[in-house]
């Protein structure tokens, strides 16, 4: 009885085995093919309002200088695709020009030079997700994106110190613009409107991180800040010295309009519609049959 069970259960288990083996290869295949049948290019053009925290680079001067708007436009471009409810996409931009000139006498201690501004060129992948299905003409969004904002600054310092041993040795450096990264990253809520077929309209309301861990200031320098240790004894003092951070982070709106186009699914349903409409057309051209009664 036993050898029965056996021998008729084990083909099956073979059986079964096997195709659950091949199954995911199958679907993958299968996943493969709709996904790429369903996926959408898309491009267009975007424009925002950033509020950027001038603390950082304002204290590069003294506590009391205020010389950066705190609301910046920016505008760029954008590409990527649509799955269903799904857009990944990759930014690129340009927040304008901010600073301007120190006053004269700032500029009279001799550790300082006229300019000092900054700018910020943002690159970055974002991902959003639809909350209700496309066909809706007014959609909800939830998204965020992370990336790279390369910082330039035309910094007024003029002149830094750093200790060799005894000695303290004076740099001077120039007022030119250095350009180095600083970590990118987005959250926000939004909406869109679909205006067409293909062309909608894309709000976004959110927060935008933007950080360096230090200041650079060509040749491989950097601004340093000393720091005091006490322990617990409130005795003991320990220095260090450590890099001066720089952030940028705030909210801000921002505004993209954009153009999609077909998936090849859609297209091989244009053009099925187009055939069946090109039949009926010939069809209906054709001349009436005659009929004759015997």
């Amino acid at each position: 009885m036993r050898n029965r069970l056996t021998s008729g259960l084990l083909p099956r288990f073979a059986a079964a085995a096997a195709m659950l083996a091949a199954l995911p290869s199958v679907v993958g295949a299968w996943d493969e093919d709709r996904v790429q049948s369903q996926l959408q290019p898309y491009f267009g053009f975007w424009a925002g309002a950033y509020m950027v925290n001038t603390d950082d680079l304002n204290s590069l001067v003294d506590d009391k200088y205020d010389g950066f708007t705190q609301v910046m436009p920016a505008a760029g471009m954008s590409f990527g695709v649509a799955y269903s409810r799904y857009h990944v996409g990759v930014n690129a931009g340009y927040q304008l020009l901010n600073g301007g000139k120190l006053d004269a006498a700032r500029m009279a201690t001799g550790m300082y030079y006229s300019d000092f501004y900054y700018q910020v060129i943002p690159v970055d992948v974002n991902l959003e997700v639809a909350l209700l299905p496309n066909e809706y003409p007014v959609n909800l969004l939830l998204g965020g994106s992370l990336g790279l904002g390369i910082v330039g600054i035309k910094s007024p310092i003029a002149r830094t110190w750093h200790a060799e041993d005894t000695l303290v040795v004076w740099r001077r450096h120039y007022n030119e613009w250095q350009y180095s990264g600083a970590l990118l990253g987005t959250a926000f809520i939004g909406a869109r409107i679909n205006l067409a077929r293909r062309l909608n309209l894309e709000g976004q309301l959110g927060w935008r991180v933007l950080r360096a861990d230090e200041v650079y200031l060509g040749d491989n320098y950097e601004l340093v800040r000393e720091k005091e240790y006490v322990d617990t004894s409130g005795v003991h003092a320990t220095r260090s010295m450590e890099s001066i951070p720089l952030d940028l982070s705030g909210a801000y709106f921002r505004a993209d309009i954009r153009w999609t186009f077909a998936s090849q699914s859609e297209k091989d349903e244009d053009r099925v519609s187009a055939r069946r409409r090109e039949m009926a057309e010939r069809i209906a051209m054709l001349p009436p049959r005659s009929s004759s009664i015997d």
